[in-house]
Parts: C-alpha cells; structure tokens; sequence
C-alpha cells in the first residue's frame, strides 16, 4: 500500500470519525435517555432499599426533604432545582416557543403569567397561608454534597416559592439552558470549522489532491511560483476565506441576535412579572393603611385584617427579594458554564488536532508540521486572521446578557419596605394614642 493510499484511507477514517462524533452530538438527548433508561434497568432491584430509608423518585418534589429530592435529582439526571420545581408545567410550555435553526432563541406569549391581575381576598388569603408556612418555617441547613453551591441555592428558592412563582423559576431555567446551549454549540462548531480548514489543507497537500486540482496546469514548473504552489495558495486562502464567512454568518445571522432575544425576552417578562407583584403590593400596603379609617368597629376583626395584610406585605416582599436573588443565580450560571465552554472546548479542540498530526506522523510516515511550514506565508496570515476573528467571536459570545438591566423592572429596593412598614406602624400607634388620650380624658 502506498503513502498516498494510506493518507486517503486515513483521511476517509478522520472524516467519517468526525460524521459520527457529529451524529452523535446532533443525537445525544436521544442516546443519554437510552442510556439512562438502561441505568435504571439495572438498579431496579436496589429501589425497594432506597423506598426504605425514604429516597424514593416519586415523592412529590416540594413535600420531599433535601436529601430526598438529591437522590431523585441524580437518579432522574436532574439538578436539585429541578426536581424542586417539579413537572407540571404544562400551561407554560403551551406558551414558549423555542425557534431557530442551529441556534435557539426563546420567544415568551402573552398568556404565561398565571397570576391574577388583581389582589382579591381570596388571593390575600392564600398569600398570608404561604408567608405564614415560609416565616414560620425551618430553613434548610442539609445539602447534597455532589452538588453544586448554586444548584442547592436555587433549589432551596424553588421549594419555598414553588406555589407562586414557580412559572417565572421555570422560565428563567429553561432560558439558562437554552443561552448555555448556544454557547456550547458556538465553540463547538466555530472550533470544528477552524481545525477542519487546517486538517484539509494539510491533508489536500500530502495527499496530493491540490495538485490533482489542475488550476494553474500551463505555469511553467521553472516559474518564480510553480502550478502547485498557486493551486496550494488559491486552496488555502480559499478555505481561510470560506471559514471566516460561516463563522461571520453564523455569529451575525443566528447566534448575536438570538441570545440577545433570549435574554431579551427574560427580561421583559421580569419586569412584566414584578410589575404585577408590585401592584399586588401597593394593593396590600394600601388596605393595611386603610383599616382604622373604616367603619369596622370588632377590635378582634381588625386585628385579623391587620394580620391578613401586613402578611402579605412581608411575603410580597420576601417573594421579590428571592426572585432576583434566583435571578443573579442564573445569571451567574449562564456565565460561568459559558466560560468553561469557551475555555475548555477550544482546549480540548487544539488537544485533539495535536493528537491527529501526531497522529499522522507517526503512522502514515507523512510530516504534517512541515506540510505546515510549507503552505507559505500567505496561508499563515490568512489562518492567523481567522483564528483571531474566532477568538474575536468566543471573547464576545456573552455580550447579550447586557439585555438585562435590574433597572428596568420593580426591584426589591424600590418596595421601599422599611419606610412602609415604619408608616403603617407609626400610623396605627398613632390611632392607639389618639383613642387612649381621648378616652383618658373623657374619664
């Protein structure tokens, strides 16, 4: 077998290795669920054990205790918040659409929101049943130790506030994965692109297929520049060129623009969502201010009005306070695994590309790091160009998340609780004192 037959064949290998890591890439929610399923298959005989120290996956997530919905968590291949928010989320699934092609973006429909648009006595009602169960409940010290910090904070988040704001935890976990999935696709595929162009050039040169390519056939071999170094040329810059214009195409056309929808999205509908927390609570504050001016007169009916609406000034407040508190959580996720992506994929990109040319020297008794040196200056620069417009790209690959701005939307700060509570309280000692004084002096 000769050299030129065992590079096409070892080309053929590389190329389809890569159609199959690929395909197995496009496929794996498909493969991890069947092999997944297979896990359980084999731990079956084990859950009547775990159903006897109280670990079992059926247990409803926000009755189960913390190291019961960490089993779950990792036996279901779900995090902690997760399985602390649940599956019923039927309603809001039927209200997000998720769109694009190699990119995702996550468009949010009117609709979504499941929260009554005013505060009525019934809604006043089962608010001051959650603040009593949240203030007068213990807080959670227990922890999974295989889990991550912010994994255990959101989780702790979604049990306490699991039945009314478990739409808007939901949304902004779903628009985490998404945004980190768009990152992790972006190094994938723009560092798959990069070593493709390297791969091709210097397996076109030792192969000899550039020179089969016949462009400049009637330049003359004594020429300053031979046939075979223009066709060289004209392929190398050409894949640079072709590689530059996928990677502009599809940073400009789908990625910029859909993670800044995304996250776009998210923040429109915080503000949308606070907003109407935010009116709930004006509401609340308005009637605690209000009790000792009507015409109720039962002191045992006014204290339970009054108990009713400075509760849920405090669980409305409370409920703003660790909505933004999740928010910076998932903020602070989509950042972080972004930035293990942009690190690592590329890493382990430029790992593999050594493996292969390594690779090829050793079996194929080719030198590609001198195919390398040979491809000229001008491929060099073209190439250089490239990977800094890749790294352009990676550098720049989280710019959308200045789409959220705190400012925009009814912040835990701007409820102004302290002052609130301080007026209402001052207001009813004042009505105290007045009555006290008055019926002093009468006597």
């Amino acid at each position: 077998m000769t050299s030129a037959t065992q590079i096409e064949l070892f080309a053929a290998g590389l190329v389809f290795g890569l159609a199959a890591a690929l395909l197995a890439y496009l496929l794996r929610r498909w493969l991890w669920q069947l092999f997944a399923g297979a896990l359980r298959a084999l731990a079956w005989p084990f859950r009547p054990v775990l159903r006897l120290f109280g670990r079992s996956k059926r247990a409803a997530p926000v009755a189960m205790p913390a190291t019961g919905a960490a089993a779950a968590a990792v036996s279901g291949h779900k995090t902690l918040t997760e399985a602390a928010l649940g599956d019923d989320f039927d309603h809001e699934e039927s209200f997000i659409q998720r769109q694009g092609v190699l990119f995702k973006w996550l468009m949010v429909r009117v609709g979504f929101m499941r929260m009554p648009e005013e505060l009525t006595r019934e809604t006043a009602q089962e608010y001051s049943r959650l603040a009593s169960g949240f203030l007068g409940g213990r807080v959670p010290i227990d922890a999974d130790p295989r889990a991550l910090f912010e994994d255990i904070e959101g989780a702790v988040i979604a049990r306490q506030f699991h039945e009314s704001d478990s739409g808007v935890l939901y949304l902004l976990d779903e628009s985490r994965k998404l945004m980190n999935a768009n990152v992790r696709k972006l190094a994938v595929w723009f560092s798959f692109i990069l070593g493709a162009v390297l791969l091709v050039n210097i397996l076109a040169n030792d192969a000899g297929l550039v020179q089969r390519l016949g462009l400049f056939a009637g330049v003359s071999d004594d020429a300053l520049v031979s046939s075979a170094q223009l066709t060289s040329l004209v392929v190398g810059a050409g894949s640079c060129l072709l590689a530059a214009m996928v990677m502009w195409a599809l940073y400009y056309a789908e990625y910029s623009p859909y993670q800044r929808n995304t996250a776009r999205e998210m923040a429109n509908f915080l503000t949308r969502y606070l907003a109407r927390v935010n009116d709930h609570y004006r509401t609340a504050v308005g009637k605690a201010k209000s009790l000792t001016v009507g015409q109720e007169r039962d002191s045992k009916q006014l204290a339970e009005e009054a108990q009713l609406w400075m509760l849920n000034i405090s669980w409305i407040a409370l409920r703003v306070f660790f909505v933004e508190t999740y928010v910076r959580n998932i903020v602070f996720q989509i950042r972080r695994n972004s930035h293990y992506y942009l690190v690592f994929v590329p890493t382990g990109f430029l790992i593999a590309l050594a493996v292969v040319l390594v690779a090829l020297a050793i079996f194929t008794e080719r030198a590609p790091f001198e195919t390398i040196l040979a491809l000229g200056w001008v491929f060099a620069v073209l190439f250089v160009l490239v990977v800094a417009l890749y790294a352009f790209f990676l550098i720049n690959a989280m710019k959308a998340l200045e789409e959220i701005d705190q400012g925009e939307w009814i912040s835990f700060h701007t409820l102004r609780l302290d002052a609130v509570m301080s007026e209402i309280v001052g207001k009813y000692a004042e009505d105290v004192g007045y009555w006290k004084n008055r019926v002093g002096g009468g006597l």
